[in-house]
């Protein structure tokens, strides 16, 4: 009985660690974001503001939410590269890994409005 106990508590272990493997770049984007960026930004529609839970100051500037970045018919991947690896001051320079930066970039795209 005690090997069964172990093979499921195994299993478990396998199926939730394996739960990251099968989000999408726009998935994992979304976390990276939320870590980083929701300080400032709205990152989401279903964000109310653009201030991470819990923060109690709003942010010190305006930044622009992530559906407005994307809704800009000027944003391509190459744009959006380009910006975070430079400095933007008052934006804080936040040094993603490229993985990161690529996940971050497919999420905002994920926002841009579908045309009918």
């Amino acid at each position: 009985m005690n090997a069964v106990r172990e093979l499921l508590g195994l299993a478990s272990v396998a199926v939730l660690t394996s739960c990251a493997l099968f989000q999408t770049d726009a998935e994992r984007g979304r976390h990276v974001a939320d870590k980083w960026c929701s300080e400032c930004h709205r990152i989401a529609p279903d964000q109310p503001s653009g201030m991470r839970a819990g923060h109690v100051l709003p942010p010190s500037i305006a930044a622009p939410s992530f559906m407005d970045v994307a809704a800009k018919p000027s944003v391509t991947v190459e744009s959006l590269d380009h910006f975070l690896r430079e400095v933007h001051l008052p934006m804080p320079t936040y040094r993603l890994r490229d993985d990161e930066r690529a996940e971050v970039i497919a999420y905002i795209l994920s926002l841009r409005p579908h045309q009918s």
